[in-house]
């Protein structure tokens, strides 16, 4: 019986040659995860967020090309972290249900989501960008089964001219490279890291048109550059997945991927494993 690939109802399913490549190369690109009726449904409150009209998120919303303290009317990359924690009833949406189908084949039955995100970069802004990072210089590096699932939802057609993603193809192989805060010694001032990009690094870009998704696993080196164009945003809704375990240890050590976290979780690893 031949098995049919791609949207079944709340499902997407995943090729053998998709699932390999996803393991192989550290991310794969799906085409046309949602429909364009579909994302109707979530792009109201989408942009609610990347308005500024959903009060209370403190850091959690900021943006993600520069400092805490720039003005709103001055963000070039607009960030909402953990949406459905300021507005549940965006849970159980049908992109997660997708996704969170995407995330099963690829990582397990365990696969559980971890955080969302809402990120926009604002037309005719060249400093929109997201430097090249590995998502896991971002959290603790203690946790079991790190392996995610990051899965990025293209809300508008997304190319080299508006930013789309760039990834470094197997990358993930090396493991963790060093990374910087890109703004002052720490990050007080802004959540914002850099990982170094080496001269022989192979950088591919990854354009979408909406409703396709990539999904990236935690170690390989990504990012996306500035929003030269001057009348189209690209906007982009991410669900991340990792295993039931790894998402317990996160909570159980303080770690939410809040940017309101106050608990210093290297610290509180350290003792636990002293």
């Amino acid at each position: 019986m031949s098995t049919t690939f791609g949207r079944q109802g709340a499902a997407f399913i995943l090729s053998p040659e998709e699932i390999e490549r996803f393991h192989r190369d550290g991310y794969i690109t799906l085409r046309q995860v949602m429909t364009d009726d579909e994302l109707s449904g979530i792009e109201e409150l989408f942009d609610r967020f990347i308005r500024g009209e959903v009060p209370g998120m403190g850091k959690d919303f900021c943006d993600m090309s520069g400092p805490y303290d720039r003005k709103f009317e001055e963000f070039s990359l607009v960030n909402a972290v953990l949406p459905r924690t300021y507005r549940p009833e965006l849970c159980g949406n049908l992109y997660e249900l997708r996704t969170a189908s995407i995330a099963r084949q690829l990582l397990g039955d365990t696969a559980t989501l971890d955080y969302d995100q809402f990120l926009a970069k604002r037309p005719a802004k060249p400093d929109a960008v997201f430097t090249m990072h590995q998502d896991l210089g971002y959290w603790p590096t203690g946790t079991p089964e790190p392996l995610t699932a990051t899965c990025s939802l293209a809300l508008d057609d997304a190319d080299a001219e508006n930013g789309c993603l760039v990834v470094i193809p197997g990358s993930q192989k090396q493991g963790l490279r060093p990374h910087r805060p890109l703004m002052g010694e720490d990050r007080s001032k802004s959540h914002i890291l850099s990982a170094e990009v080496m001269p022989d690094d192979d950088v591919v870009e990854l354009p979408l048109k909406r409703g396709d998704i990539t999904v990236h696993d935690e170690l390989i080196v990504h990012g996306s550059g500035g929003n030269t164009s001057p009348d189209r945003w690209r906007r982009t809704y991410i669900v991340a997945y990792r295993s039931a375990a790894c998402v317990a240890h996160e909570r159980a050590i303080g770690f939410t991927h809040s940017h309101n976290d106050t608990i210093n979780w290297e610290t509180h690893l350290g003792a636990l494993n002293g």
